[in-house]
């Protein structure tokens, strides 16, 4: 892969997290509930952790990042996808969450199935387990808190 085409990977990629990070500042901002505030303030911080990650990542890595299967709880698999509201409940904004990471994992699926250079292929692996990491630990929040018995 020629150092072009990953460096411009690795700005595609930082550009979408730090959309993704603010975004979730600006859902933090808005919340109404201190719940709501955290959750969204916690994964701005993680896409900026990223973000440092990605500049700091170099070709030689790919090489040595092991791609691991991560599993998906579904949970967003029969819930529409709705428009963010100041009023939305935890459970809702946890769906949100869950919903725009799982468009991330999706893109990078996607990207990486027309990748033509394997090692171009293997950065979008990357990414997209990355972003199921994010998406499985909200669904897990999900399970834990909402999907309770009581």
């Amino acid at each position: 892969m020629e150092n072009k085409a990953f460096e411009e990977i690795i700005l595609f990629a930082i550009r979408k997290e730090v959309e993704a990070s603010t975004l979730y500042g600006t859902y933090s901002n808005l919340a109404k509930s201190q719940n709501v505030k955290k959750m969204f303030r916690d994964l701005k911080d993680e896409e900026l952790k990223h973000k440092k990650i990605l500049e700091g990542l170099k070709k030689e890595d790919l090489t040595h990042y092991q791609l691991k299967e991560i599993p998906d709880l579904k949970i967003s698999n029969y819930t529409l996808e709705e428009d963010y509201s100041p009023d939305m409940n935890y459970q809702e904004t946890l769906l949100l969450a869950i919903k725009r990471e799982e468009k991330s994992v999706k893109l990078y699926q996607d990207l990486s199935k027309r990748a033509a250079e394997p090692e171009l292929k293997k950065m979008f692996q990357v990414l997209a387990q990355e972003e199921s990491k994010h998406k499985l630990n909200l669904e897990t929040e999900y399970d834990k808190n909402i999907l309770t018995e009581d």
